[in-house]
């Protein structure tokens, strides 16, 4: 069986690069009598990305080439948390800044002098939507009902991560793919969503090395929530 590899702790990309959209199948056209062309199509295909990091060096460097090479050019997947820089802030969020520390009740910080950090809000579900759908609901807790188009939204132990294309209304939404896994009114959405995604082939991951500085690029691709499920449980 294949591995379900983690994130190196602490490697935080600084760059983000589509390298497909949500491509179509099915594309088919009809003109009515006005002359009125419309097409319609579904989508379908799987989210890949480019990331791109800082320099890097001595114990990150040693952590990093580990990884790499435990993808197996593809072979095994990763857990990605997606950063979205341009996403809510905080305030929206229902959470004090991201970048605050909070005490505890008696005014005093953790032993090493660092504080609590910021944690992310959930939005509980607000109806039931089967795998493939492109239809969420969410209840009005939070940014439930905040959400506008292109904001990213994932659910909590569920691998996939969607953006808005449309409000239907305030906390019903279409998304840009269908649902990996379905979803219900016990599950949570989050606007930190997670994907299982593997290196597109043996030259996915550029770990280029001089005297000074590691300069590495990962090119992955997403591994579907049921395939992680079924294959990646090493």
């Amino acid at each position: 069986m294949a591995r379900l590899l983690s994130w190196p702790l602490g490697l935080r990309a600084n760059r983000m690069r589509p390298l497909s959209g949500p491509r179509t199948v099915g594309a088919a056209q009809s003109e009515s009598i006005g002359a009125f062309v419309q097409t319609s199509a579904s989508p379908f295909g799987m989210v890949s990305l480019e990331f791109g990091f800082p320099p890097i060096r001595g114990q990150m460097a040693r952590r990093v080439r580990g990884w790499v090479k435990g993808l197996h050019g593809g072979a095994n997947a990763t857990r990605v948390k997606l950063c979205d820089w341009d996403g809510l802030a905080p305030a929206l969020r229902g959470v004090p800044s991201l970048k605050d520390g909070q005490p505890w009740d008696n005014g005093l910080p953790w032993s090493s002098g660092q504080e609590w950090k910021a944690g992310s809000t959930f939005a509980p579900v607000q109806a039931t939507a089967s795998k493939g759908s492109t239809i969420i609901a969410l209840a009005d807790v939070f940014w439930g009902h905040l959400l506008g188009i292109g904001d990213r939204v994932g659910f909590v132990d569920h691998f996939g991560a969607y953006e808005v294309t449309e409000v239907l209304e305030p906390g019903l939404y279409r998304l840009d793919l269908p649902l990996r896994r379905a979803v219900s009114v016990d599950d949570f959405a989050t606007l930190e969503p997670v994907l299982a995604m593997r290196l597109l082939g043996e030259n996915g991951a550029q770990a280029d090395r001089d005297a000074t500085f590691m300069e590495l690029t990962v090119q992955l691709v997403e591994v579907l929530d049921a395939d992680v499920r079924a294959y990646f449980t090493d």
